[in-house]
């Protein structure tokens, strides 16, 4: 399948808004020691992605000094897996920044049985917003896509792949 828009691709779409788990991965700009990270997300209509972090992690560290990353979401019942690529921003919003928390402590619940966030345990000063805008979407489906042909690429509109 050829490269297309992410928002314009349902499968994306639908797998993007349907999980909310993924692994942030980021990099030292000055080392490059790569950190892996699992968080929960949120998407809105452009399916930015939206996360929560606190100032002294180690991704906020990272994202200050090299501002990008990627996620990988993973839902196992199907084997089907989403890489995102994009460049990271701190969004200084109060009210967003509820919202998210909001949703956060949602999705918490509902995987956890629990509304305390695991960033909530974690002394690293104030909470950030962040969003990845995606630059590049690769959805994978080992499980039912046909040998050979199991992924899919979305572009955002505008934006080059490198």
């Amino acid at each position: 399948m050829g490269d297309e828009e992410i928002s314009d691709n349902p499968d994306i779409v639908s797998f993007l808004k349907s999980n909310h788990i993924a692994v942030l991965a980021t990099a030292n700009k000055m080392t490059a020691v790569p950190h892996a990270a699992a968080i929960y997300y949120g998407t809105n209509s452009k399916l930015d992605v939206f996360f929560l972090s606190k100032e002294s992690t180690t991704k906020s560290k990272n994202l200050a000094d090299n501002p990008q990353a990627t996620i990988v979401i993973y839902e196992a019942t199907t084997q089907k897996t989403a890489q995102i690529y994009g460049p990271v921003e701190i969004v200084d919003d109060s009210n967003m920044m509820e919202r998210v928390k909001s949703l956060m402590s949602k999705y918490s619940e509902e995987t956890a049985g629990t509304s305390e966030i695991p960033l909530s345990k974690i002394d690293g000063g104030e909470y950030v917003l962040y969003k990845l805008t995606p630059q590049s979407v690769r959805l994978g489906e080992y499980k039912y896509g046909p040998k050979g042909d199991i992924f899919q690429t979305a572009v955002s509109p505008g934006t080059p792949l490198d």
